[in-house]
């Protein structure tokens, strides 16, 4: 039996966070929750920013990064519809990225100390969040594994396959996911250079 590209867990999926707190009382999160659109390679926030939010993706893609000791801007991870990211906190203000939209791109905000108070007092909450949490750490899991194959054109490979989806901004138009990437952020993702990506795809 292969293996899924990406991780096949998608219990989480059945249960959205913003439904069941929207069927609570609405005096719970009046002012903790709001809705904006950030537009294509605008930042969401960076490093200096003052990290007091939890981000769901409503529609569209951003992708998270970090710097280099010489200040030169490299990725990590891509997330799309559905996906959550931000600072909880737990890193003793160790929290050192960046995070940008791919496309125009609709974002829910939470108040974080709002977001992990509801996580921690619903066991239905917990279970989905740790559920979402275990999704996205098999996700680094496979492209961590993928960046030790001894061939470059296989992690290429692997990588169109992983980012073979479309996905839909804020006005509801279609992208596919892989041609918002340029090779360098590829190159990032599995750690090979851009050029050595170019040279991959030249040579299929």
């Amino acid at each position: 039996m292969p293996i899924p590209v990406r991780p096949n867990n998608e219990s989480y999926r059945g249960f959205n966070f913003f439904e069941h707190i929207s069927s609570l009382s609405s005096c719970q999160y009046f002012g903790k929750v709001r809705e904006i659109v950030i537009k294509k390679n605008e930042y969401i926030y960076t490093p200096s920013s003052d990290h007091q939010y939890i981000y769901e993706i409503v529609q569209g893609a951003v992708k998270l990064g970090s710097y280099t000791e010489d200040g030169e801007e490299f990725i990590f991870d891509v997330l799309f519809k559905d996906d959550f990211f931000g600072d909880l906190k737990y890193l003793n203000n160790q929290f050192f990225e960046y995070s940008k939209a791919l496309i125009d791109t609709k974002i829910r905000i939470y108040s974080r100390d709002f977001f992990k108070q509801m996580v921690v007092l619903s066991p239905e909450l917990s279970e989905w969040f740790i559920s979402y949490l275990v999704k996205r750490w098999c996700s680094t899991e496979k492209k961590l594994k993928k960046s030790h194959e001894k061939k470059a054109r296989e992690k290429v490979t692997f990588l169109n396959l992983y980012f073979d989806i479309n996905v839909k901004d804020a006005e509801g138009f279609d992208f596919a996911l892989i041609d918002l990437l340029t090779q360098k952020d590829l190159g990032n993702l599995i750690g090979i250079t851009r050029q050595t990506v170019a040279n991959s795809f030249n040579n299929k």
